[in-house]
């Protein structure tokens, strides 16, 4: 009879044999979203995900990414990788070999967690699927999620601090509303209040096509890539240059409407420095 040799088994069996802490290496390595994003997230939104009806397909039940069952979509784990790079700053091929490894079992099946940037870690490949196999690892990276945000899904206990826990982690990357502002100062003091009474002044107006493109950016589930939004707009508006309506709410240069918009690792989505005007806004749906 021919026998099986499991790796992620005999790599588990040689990190005890040696006393080797693996949770070393992932509190040394993994990149972790400032605080201030999780929770201006649920100060802002009243939820953890930041796309809260999204979840992971389950591939063992005939699901499929990309389907939409009962008003959730399903992911591979795209919308997560985009949330967390989101969340650290670090889009357009920033960081580069790691992989968004979920911190608590299973929550990637659940929208309300699927996307939280408290509930992902973004961990080198090469140590990104020890996550689900060590339970050192999951127990070191549970507790300091919990020190970092002092959250844990609502299913599931407190968790404690393990009898082996690193005394050293990576610090949180810097908060990305942060950074965007000191790096852009005068965007933010000189042009932005212009836009923002521009913005009020669209929501007033749901005749607008400008009204319209925001509403569907602002009441999309998740972020859309450049090509959805413009058959979105191109629907909602009868607008024959979508593209270039996009476009011109993406800069702030010219004529331009201004930077309502941004993009990041190919989805579009509303500009951090007016998301939450936007939101407290009222804009018009269909």
């Amino acid at each position: 009879m021919s026998r099986k040799i499991i790796a992620s088994e005999l790599l588990l069996e040689a990190l005890a044999k040696h006393q080797i802490h693996l949770s070393i290496l992932v509190a040394d390595t993994g990149l972790w979203a400032n605080p201030e994003v999780h929770h201006r997230l649920v100060r802002d939104t009243g939820v953890v995900a930041m796309s809260p009806k999204v979840r992971r397909a389950r591939a063992g039940q005939g699901e499929e990414p990309g389907q939409v069952l009962d008003g959730i979509r399903l992911d591979n784990n795209t919308y997560a990788n985009v949330a967390i790079k989101r969340a650290v700053g670090l889009g357009g091929g920033q960081a580069e070999g790691f992989e968004a490894c979920h911190i608590w079992p299973l929550t990637c099946y659940d929208e309300r967690y699927h996307t939280a940037p408290a509930n992902i870690v973004l961990l080198p490949r090469a140590l990104a699927g020890l996550s689900d196999h060590d339970a050192e690892i999951q127990s070191a990276l549970q507790y300091r999620a919990f020190e970092l945000y002092g959250w844990w899904p609502e299913d599931m206990p407190e968790p404690m601090k393990p009898e082996f826990y690193p005394s050293e982690w990576c610090e949180p990357q810097p908060d990305p509303a942060v950074a965007r502002a000191e790096r852009f100062p005068m965007q933010s003091e000189g042009k932005r209040p212009a836009l923002a009474d521009r913005i009020r002044r669209w929501s007033e107006k749901p005749q607008l096509n400008v009204h319209k493109i925001i509403s569907l950016v602002a009441h999309a589930e998740s972020e859309m890539s450049r090509r959805e939004l413009v058959q979105c707009v191109a629907e909602a508006t009868h607008s024959s240059s979508a593209y270039g309506v996009i476009a011109s709410l993406m800069t702030e240069k010219g004529n331009s409407y201004g930077r309502v918009f941004e993009e990041a690792d190919g989805r579009i989505g509303l500009h951090p420095e007016v998301a939450d005007l936007v939101r407290s806004l009222h804009w018009e749906v269909g």
